[in-house]
């Protein structure tokens, strides 16, 4: 019976170390490793202040329907101050690599409202 017991408990600890390790990879989408769309589009409400009324004439540029790489590359260019512009570089330097990646991937799928 005690070594049954032992069996056992070995084994659910073994599930749970397996669950706990693999969770990190999984996001909402089912996807792994995807970024979180959902994050994206939280963050996004900061975003819309200003690009919701962008054209391509305006000086607020339309960031909907870029690639993920463009809006990964502008953001991280603003966020390490490589690229100009007081204000963006003030929003990105709050942003991490993980929410960069959301904001990007959701952008990419998102036409302008």
């Amino acid at each position: 019976m005690i070594v049954w017991y032992r069996i056992c408990r070995f084994s659910m600890v073994a599930i749970t170390v397996m669950i706990a390790t693999a969770a990190p990879v999984w996001d909402r989408s089912g996807a792994a490793g995807a970024p979180d769309m959902e994050l994206g589009r939280y963050l996004a409400t900061e975003c819309m202040t200003c690009h919701q009324s962008g054209t391509a004439t305006s000086s607020v540029p339309n960031i909907f329907g870029l690639t993920e790489t463009r809006v990964t590359e502008v953001m991280k260019a603003y966020r390490d101050k490589t690229r100009p512009n007081p204000v963006m570089q003030s929003v990105a330097s709050r942003l991490t690599d993980e929410e960069i990646a959301a904001l990007a991937y959701y952008f990419s799928k998102s036409k302008k409202p």
